[in-house]
């Protein structure tokens, strides 16, 4: 435990500085909003999952354009994806107002949306995404609308799916596991990686923090999902990303059985 402790305030206190580094950064660098801040965000991903201490592996052919869906787990989701390759993100409204993180994922060009907002914003959304798949990059989002436990895939929710038909955009899927290995007494990855529910932000991520062998997989699927309607896309999207779920979590460690196509190393 006192080991733990110590790991979690030393890489809490990196983390930090990362951050601040970042947000300086942004201000003498000034990348150009969207495509350019992606592609800055994603060095910074890169050095931040790095001093956190977690190992991503990555199956499949990264993706250069169109729509990509996960499933979604973390507060992590995000950064672990922007270090695998530059993607325009779509995120909760909420965190346009995070202290350091809102100034960052903005200048990415991530698509804000207020869960629960209804039918009145759908156009101001549609106009959002409409705009976001012309920067060059893919867009990555998360139609669960929710993180989980990692128990399974959610039913996927099927507003965004709109902008993928209207705009006439090939949507692709990945799927994300977490896993740790090491000393970690009874920490488990539902409760102490995962994070949902009603757990605090600050008390979840000082713990997470202090594991060891935090490590996370990511496979893509390079075949589009079809789908006349966004009933039928969304759901054929949930059936792939769950079926790729529970090969990884299937395999139970990193090496087993799967054709690794790129392994990304995650360093500063």
């Amino acid at each position: 435990m006192v080991v733990r402790f110590f790991r979690s305030l030393t890489r809490s206190l990196l983390l930090v500085a990362l951050l601040l580094a970042a947000t300086v950064d942004l201000w003498i660098r000034r990348p150009k909003y969207g495509a350019g801040g992606a592609i800055w965000i994603h060095g910074w991903c890169r050095r931040i999952v790095s001093a956190m201490g977690i190992k991503v592996t990555v199956t499949g052919w990264l993706p250069e354009s169109g729509a990509v869906v996960s499933n979604h787990l973390s507060y992590l989701d995000i950064l672990l994806y922007s270090a695998t390759r530059p993607f325009i993100m779509v995120a909760k409204s909420e965190i346009k107002g995070w202290p350091l993180l809102g100034r960052l994922t903005a200048q990415a060009g991530t698509v804000y949306v207020d869960r629960g907002g209804g039918p009145p914003t759908y156009p101001a959304v549609n106009r959002a995404m409409a705009a976001a798949y012309q920067r060059g990059l893919p867009v990555l989002f998360f139609p669960e609308g929710t993180t989980t436990n990692g128990e399974g895939v959610l039913p996927f929710r099927r507003g965004l799916f709109h902008s993928v038909l209207n705009n006439g955009i090939v949507m692709r899927t990945a799927a994300l596991r977490l896993s740790i290995h090491g000393e970690n007494g009874a920490a488990i990855v539902a409760d102490d990686v995962c994070w949902w529910g009603d757990a605090y932000f600050g008390p979840h991520i000082f713990k997470c923090l202090g594991l060891e062998g935090l490590a996370a997989q990511i496979d893509f699927n390079d075949t589009p999902v079809e789908g006349a309607d966004r009933f039928v896309l969304s759901e054929n999207a949930q059936a792939r990303v769950a079926e790729s779920y529970a090969a990884l979590a299937a395999e139970g460690v990193f090496t087993a059985n799967l054709q690794i196509h790129r392994e990304v190393a995650i360093s500063a």
